[in-house]
């Protein structure tokens, strides 16, 4: 199947995508809408729109650990670090753990999420996935070897909203809400292919615009 994307936006980022499929030797022109996004709960996933071009957020796939009337924060899942905690902080295990690039608030920070139900002070974000708990007991878990490093994955810094800011991001659509397909592990997620995933996962128009490139000039 031949894939051609064409696109508009308006000042209020209300965006149309107008797809020219060639199928059985017809073209067809389809326009895809962003649907309205429903309210995001803890343990959604939030997908930039397509042609997001930024620093930060282009084709990023963000979980989602909190969203109430007094903000929203979330790490984004797809972008791991090549880096040793064990060579920035003396007390940390010279143990081979996940470290991504959470967003970009409170970069000098350290969280981390992990399925550990036992770890005290945690905090329950959806089904066997916490954020949070004891540091130390952390540490002493990854030094006696007592967790496996796919149990735990650790973030610099966060990705966090003001009040009503995420809704506003959501009614410019500039995100896609997402529940985690179930064969999505979110503490060991693939870089490479996660935004494709998810949006292949949702079916339909999603399943189309997975396969759209960051430059529609680039088609």
């Amino acid at each position: 199947m031949d894939l051609s994307v064409f696109f508009n936006k308006s000042v209020q980022k209300t965006i149309d995508f107008v797809v020219l499929v060639e199928f059985t030797n017809a073209l067809l022109l389809i326009q895809l809408t962003l649907d309205k996004q429903r309210t995001p709960e803890k343990g959604d996933l939030l997908l930039s729109e397509p042609f997001m071009l930024d620093d930060h957020f282009t084709r990023s796939v963000i979980y989602v650990c909190e969203h109430n009337e007094d903000g929203s924060f979330g790490f984004i899942l797809n972008n791991t670090l090549d880096l040793n905690l064990h060579e920035y902080a003396t007390d940390f295990p010279d143990a081979s753990v996940t470290v991504g690039f959470g967003g970009p608030v409170d970069q000098n920070q350290l969280f981390f999420l992990h399925n550990i139900s036992e770890l005290e002070d945690k905090i329950e974000v959806s089904s066997n996935v916490f954020m949070g708990g004891r540091y130390s007991t952390i540490l002493e878990m990854l030094q006696q070897n007592t967790i496996s490093t796919g149990q735990i994955r650790f973030f610099i810094g966060y990705t966090g909203w003001g009040p009503n800011q995420l809704q506003q991001e959501l009614d410019e659509k500039t995100w896609i809400v997402a529940t985690p397909p179930p064969e999505l592990s979110i503490l060991d997620s693939n870089d490479d292919t996660l935004w494709k995933d998810v949006l292949h996962s949702m079916g339909g128009k999603y399943k189309l615009m997975a396969d759209f490139p960051i430059n529609p000039a680039d088609n």
